[in-house]
């Protein structure tokens, strides 16, 4: 909802934002950057305020950067393909997606269940270490039918081992969205807008008229 809330925001002030649309991608990367870096602040004892301001910041900053991409490459395509050249936007968009979440997840679940297996106790039964490394959840269940002391060991470092893949995951992400920034900044920046464009079609073609 949030992102959602964000995205139509910034489309509004997007469409009629002047000059070239790399700066303002450029800039929503390295506000999404921001927001990422907030959400590395995250552990077992921090506010939800952190959550929230963070994901708040990074949905601001991808918002242009989902309104403005579609734009630039619909405009840099000939008239007759434009409906093809925002299909293609839209399907290699979503396939990002689909892909940067399942490699995230492959990294975040595999450092999981290193770091678990590395940290959980000795007592804990073969089968029981199996089924929390599984998954958060595994752990959990796993906690609730072991007695005492013994339960609560595995909870904990369960707990340490995801919060650390997320971090990670996080901080991978902030990478990549800095890295983005800089790309996009200095492959773009001589991109007009297509109003910008529109106004140095006309003027060439005045010119050519008056000659």
């Amino acid at each position: 909802m949030v992102s959602l809330v964000c995205r139509r925001i910034d489309a509004d002030s997007c469409n009629s934002t002047p000059g070239s649309p790399g700066f303002v991608i450029a800039g929503g990367l390295a506000f999404a950057a921001v927001g990422f870096g907030l959400l590395t602040q995250l552990n077992e004892e921090a506010s939800f305020v952190i959550l929230a301001a963070g994901l708040v910041v990074f949905s601001l900053g991808l918002a242009p950067v989902f309104t403005l991409a579609t734009g630039v490459v619909v405009a840099s395509a000939p008239s007759e393909h434009a409906g093809a050249a925002s299909a293609i936007s839209e399907t290699t968009g979503e396939l990002g997606g689909v892909l940067g979440i399942a490699i995230l997840d492959s990294v975040g679940a595999a450092i999981y269940r290193s770091e678990l297996a590395r940290t959980i106790t000795t007592g804990v039964p073969a089968e029981a270490q199996e089924a929390a490394r599984d998954t958060l959840a595994g752990a959990v269940e796993v906690a609730r039918q072991l007695p005492g002391d013994l339960g609560s060991m595995p909870l904990d470092a369960a707990r340490n081992s995801f919060i650390l893949g997320l971090q990670v995951d996080i901080i991978i992400s902030v990478a990549i969205a800095a890295v983005a920034a800089v790309l996009v900044f200095v492959g773009l920046r001589n991109v007009l807008s297509g109003s910008e464009d529109e106004k140095s079609t006309l003027a060439n073609e005045r010119v050519e008229q008056s000659d």
